[in-house]
């Protein structure tokens, strides 16, 4: 069977900047960002955060929903965001046909974790609850997605580090092409705006402490900070979404590429040439048939650590060569805050509706790009462009890379 074209046909972000597309996307072209100290993180090391304060369809969640860690809660209605989107769900929200899903996160369901584990410490000769392993078990997050909607082809949960959600969604592209599935919904969720997690991400030095933050790129720049929400999106083999064409849309554009690589070096340190970076965007491009010189945006992992800006800077001055320099770059985590293994599927979200809109989002609070940081990162203000081609890349502890291909769909 030749390869299946794969089609982005449905997108559901929840983050932060919004709970929809349209809000997402208004809030996001204009540069707004609602980092802000967070009451939960009250007695926490750093106590800002880009918090998702209210879910303003908690409603839709069922009262068994209601119990699941709230990155499940999160990934559930990222899910239907983007199917509902797509047109796949029927009069009773259940699928449309035999579709999977892949979830990526990071952490995982840790604050059900961090519940059930002081509960227990409080009482260890106590009743544990039942339900507390199968609600705590990562691989939950996709089966809760997977139970809602009726999904029941492939239900698979991936947790590499910041790169989980760009991993899963370059998964399932790869099923579809492959011809293993004919339509997926793949993407990340992450709840991690806690305490206790705080402390670990504090302690590992890489949160910035005061705001405006974070300051990708910049001079200034001295950490990330910690987002949550989810990103999702629906994927389509060409034939499937024509044989359908439920709700007579277009589609937002095609995923074309992936590439995965390690670093093989560290814990949590990146390799300052960027290399593993940059071998995973050669092999994005190879994968979608394309030249350095066809990329016109690349929405960049960019999360303000200062190591980190600079090695994916020289990975982007590596991988693109000369083009690096006419190739526009912004770090929507700026705005967003670092989802972490939502990080990819979020900025997924955007690559498609930047391809989508032709608008290249901005990299804001940067004022003066740091010593090595001499590309062009869109600074404080979209930019209109009439985009053909768009990567997301991803990097995460312990050397995991990843990077996706879109390109317009014609």
């Amino acid at each position: 069977m030749p390869a299946q074209r794969v089609l982005v046909t449905g997108l559901g972000p929840l983050c932060s900047l919004g709970q929809d597309r349209e809000s997402f996307w208004e809030n996001l072209a204009a540069g707004r960002s609602f980092v802000a100290p967070v009451e939960r993180l009250k007695n926490a090391p750093v106590n800002i955060g880009a918090a998702v304060k209210e879910l303003k369809n908690a409603r839709l969640l069922s009262p068994k929903e209601r119990r699941l860690d709230r990155s499940a809660q999160f990934a559930i209605l990222a899910a239907r965001e983007a199917l509902d989107d797509a047109g796949l769900l029927d009069g009773e929200g259940r699928f449309l046909g035999l579709g999977g899903v892949i979830v990526g996160s990071s952490r995982g369901p840790c604050s059900l974790w961090d519940d059930c584990h002081r509960s227990f410490l409080r009482n260890p000769r106590g009743r544990v609850s039942p339900a507390a392993s199968p609600l705590t078990t990562p691989g939950n997050l996709a089966g809760a997605v997977s139970r809602r909607f009726g999904l029941r082809g492939p239900s698979i949960m991936v947790s590499t580090a910041c790169a989980s959600g760009s991993h899963a969604i370059g998964l399932a592209f790869q099923m579809i092409r492959a011809g293993m599935a004919e339509a997926m919904v793949a993407g990340g969720t992450e709840a991690a705006l806690n305490p206790f997690e705080i402390a670990m991400f504090a302690a590992a030095g890489i949160l910035a402490v005061s705001t405006p933050a974070p300051r990708p790129f910049d001079r200034d720049r001295d950490g990330t900070v910690i987002g949550e929400g989810a990103g999702m999106i629906v994927l389509e083999s060409e034939l499937h979404w024509k044989a359908r064409r439920a709700h007579g849309g277009s589609p937002y554009c095609e995923l074309a590429g992936f590439g995965a690589s390690s670093d093989a070096l560290s814990l949590a340190a990146v390799p300052p040439d960027g290399e593993g970076l940059a071998r995973a965007i050669g092999l994005c491009l190879e994968d979608a048939r394309l030249d350095p010189g066809d990329v016109g945006y690349v929405n960049a992992h960019g999360t303000g650590t200062r190591a980190g800006d600079l090695a994916e800077t020289r990975a982007l001055k590596s991988a693109l060569g000369a083009h690096a320099h006419d190739t526009a770059i912004s770090s929507t985590k700026s705005m967003t805050g670092h989802l972490l293994g939502a990080a990819g599927g979020v900025e997924a979200v955007v690559c498609a509706l930047s391809l989508a809109r032709g608008v290249i989002p901005p990299t804001i609070h940067l004022d003066a790009p740091g010593e090595g940081c001499d590309l062009d990162y869109v600074p404080g203000k979209a930019r209109p462009s009439a985009l053909r081609t768009a990567l997301s890349t991803s990097m995460g502890f312990g050397g995991t890379n990843a990077c996706l291909a879109f390109r317009r769909a014609l």
